[in-house]
């Protein structure tokens, strides 16, 4: 499908691919146009192999493509691109990506209402997950229990991203649960969990991790590493507010765990200070990451430092 705006007149235009009847006998008969003009709020629908006409009718000359780098994962997107469209008309691809990133910024109330919406299904997701796991069941039943819950609740019958369901030495791993490691252990009585999983609703997405022990019993190491990491959340739900740097609530986050990671002796000073260690980036071999921020998400307890301890010092 490809969506356009027209800026002069401010209406939108969807254009649809023109399906053949192999099509109905595959996936059933596809819905009106009508249908899609009415789920997405188009002023307009018409057919892809259209889009030259329709647009050069509207006195349409140039077009403004959505083509730029995304910053987090260094690639860029896909620009659109139709039969006839270099020919007819004058293509800019410098300026939509930028106005359309900063759009993106600031929700509607609907948009924030169906981020809460997902956020809260994916909260009692991971409630039910904390309600059922046992020793002894495997990472991937824990992942199945999250799944089953939100499209049976919720309605949500995709996920945000791949379901990370670390067990043990497992949970030390960022990105655990992809296909090389595919939620696969046998769950055992002592291991931490790190379970990481948001479920997706109309393209809004959640991202909630949490951890707690397999047996329901933490052990005093377990204890303090949790204990530093939900120190580090309420220093920085105290200190967020409008005007506040990102970058210094990661860093108050690190210094939290820091100082508690001295008062356990797992790091020794050596006549040297939290903000010394904090200089050389040793906060970063315990915080290898940052702090997540999702709106209208729920309290989330990451328990990063558990993973990075796990990878240098052994099982918790």
């Amino acid at each position: 499908m490809y969506g356009v705006l027209d800026v002069k007149t401010g209406e939108s235009l969807l254009f649809l691919p023109r399906y053949g009847v192999e099509y109905a006998v595959w996936c059933g008969p596809p819905p009106p146009a009508d249908h899609y003009k009415t789920l997405y709020g188009f002023d307009h629908v018409h057919f892809v192999d259209e889009i030259a006409n329709v647009l050069k009718g509207r006195g349409i000359r140039v077009l403004h493509t959505l083509y730029g780098k995304n910053t987090d994962s260094g690639k860029f997107s896909k620009e659109a691109a139709f039969e006839g469209m270099t020919k007819d008309f004058t293509v800019d691809n410098k300026h939509l990506h930028l106005e359309i990133t900063e759009c993106r910024v600031i929700k509607s109330a609907a948009e924030i209402e169906a981020l809460r919406y997902i956020a809260r299904v994916s909260s009692e997701a991971h409630i039910e997950v904390m309600k059922r796991a046992r020793p002894g069941m495997n990472e991937y039943q824990l992942e199945s229990i999250f799944r089953h819950h939100t499209q049976m609740v919720g309605g949500s019958r995709y996920l945000a991203y791949t379901c990370i369901c670390g067990s043990g030495k497992n949970g030390a791993v960022l990105h655990y649960g992809h296909a090389a490691a595919p939620n696969a252990k046998e769950v055992k009585d002592g291991d931490m969990l790190l379970l990481d999983m948001g479920a997706e609703y109309q393209g809004y997405c959640a991202d909630i991790t949490c951890s707690y022990p397999a047996s329901g019993k933490f052990t005093e190491i377990q204890k303090m590493v949790y204990n530093a990491v939900l120190a580090a959340v309420r220093a920085v739900e105290g200190a967020i507010k409008p005007g506040v740097l990102w970058s210094d609530c990661h860093f108050l986050a690190e210094r939290t765990v820091l100082e508690h990671l001295v008062r356990a002796s797992v790091v020794v000073l050596h006549g040297k200070t939290v903000a010394d260690m904090q200089a050389i980036d040793l906060g970063a071999v315990f915080f290898p990451h940052g702090p997540d921020t999702s709106l209208g998400s729920t309290r989330t307890t990451s328990a990063a430092t558990l993973r990075a301890w796990s990878a240098s010092t052994g099982p918790a």
